[in-house]
């Protein structure tokens, strides 16, 4: 008898833990919505979570988003007709799970982070902070950050399709190439 007590205060107290620290993880929204033959009562959690670069000071930011825009610049230069600006999307390169990845499958969202940190593996002591450049089909991202000699490193990561062993496709992100900017 006293072994089970010890446990079911054991558990009580890991659960009255958890729901005390939930409100600090997520806010509890409720809402009412009707469809055409019942009203659905539902609860959503959000995750509370502030990003990145509101924690950076404001002329940090600034000045991260002016080396990516001459970045960007070395990438048309370089790539001519081949890059087309309009076709991207600049995200500050350590939000982008808030901004793209969260929507993504398990695997292919691993699979990105996979192929991010394997093109972080080039950065060099004084490189800045890198920024991201995600094609608006979201098939393609370009990583890119300066050199602190003033160097840019541009690092392609692509969207393939593989089959796997249940005849079904699933969409990796591998690292296709990098590249150095003079």
């Amino acid at each position: 008898m006293k072994k089970m007590w010890i446990t079911m205060t054991i558990t009580g107290a890991v659960v009255a833990g958890i729901l005390a620290l939930t409100p600090a993880f997520a806010t509890s929204t409720t809402s009412t919505t009707s469809t055409p033959k019942e009203k659905e009562h539902t609860t959503t959690f959000k995750v509370v979570t502030v990003p990145a670069e509101q924690h950076q000071k404001k002329e940090v930011v600034e000045r991260l988003y002016k080396s990516w825009g001459n970045g960007i610049s070395k990438i048309e230069e370089s790539y001519g007709e081949e890059f087309k600006k309009d076709d991207w999307d600049l995200i500050y390169g350590v939000d982008i799970d808030k901004h793209f990845t969260n929507q993504l499958s398990d695997v292919e969202e691993q699979s990105f982070f996979m192929a991010l940190n394997e093109a972080k593996k080039a950065y060099k002591t004084g490189d800045s902070q890198y920024g991201i450049l995600l094609r608006k089909d979201h098939k393609a991202a370009r990583v890119v950050w300066e050199r602190s000699n003033g160097n840019f490193h541009i690092a392609d990561i692509v969207l393939k399709t593989k089959s796997t062993i249940w005849n079904t496709d699933e969409h990796i992100w591998t690292l296709a190439d990098q590249a150095e900017l003079h």
